[in-house]
């Protein structure tokens, strides 16, 4: 499948935040009802990552488990990959990423039907996830990171740090059959 830029994909989203400094430190507005596609969230969630190279994905929940996310650095970096499964979008398995970090200070809304993951760039990276249905682990469907169909073009790296859960994610034909 090919990496389409984001503005090829229907209701993804970059929705870019403000960020005021002080001597203090800085604020800045992590969601604000009527800038994104969806509004009703249902879930907070936070990811702290320790390590540079850390390699999460594909994951995405299907069905009436479906979720939508919005996806916030608030400290360190990523390159965030999305796969659009939604079978009547002319997008369908192609794939899209988009890089957020503390300095650019974008959020990614990214709507159901998409298999979701990331890389992070920095150590010590902080994930923020506002998310529109509860996280069900029993139907939480992991989708092989390096899988040849999708064949998204990670990062080079000579140290990469991945969970036994992504090593061992299903192939597309074994998804397919889920969708």
């Amino acid at each position: 499948m090919a990496e389409k830029k984001i503005n090829n994909f229907s209701e993804i989203q970059i929705i870019s935040r403000d960020k005021f400094i002080s001597e203090l430190g800085s604020f800045s507005v992590t969601f604000q009802y009527g800038k994104t596609l969806q509004n009703k969230f249902y879930q907070d969630s936070i990811s702290i990552l320790n390590n540079a190279n850390t390699l999460k994905g594909m994951h995405f929940q299907c069905g009436k488990f479906a979720q939508a996310k919005l996806v916030t650095v608030l400290q360190g970096a990523i390159l965030d990959y999305f796969i659009d499964l939604r079978k009547d979008s002319s997008t369908y398995l192609d794939y899209g990423k988009v890089l957020l970090d503390e300095n650019n200070n974008d959020m990614l809304f990214i709507p159901k039907g998409f298999a979701h993951g990331y890389i992070t760039q920095k150590q010590n990276t902080i994930i923020s996830y506002k998310l529109d249905a509860a996280y069900s682990p029993e139907h939480e469907i992991t989708l092989l990171w390096n899988d040849p169909k999708i064949n998204i073009q990670w990062p080079e790296t000579s140290n990469i740090h991945i969970s036994k859960k992504d090593l061992n994610g299903l192939k597309f034909k074994e998804v397919e059959k889920i969708l």
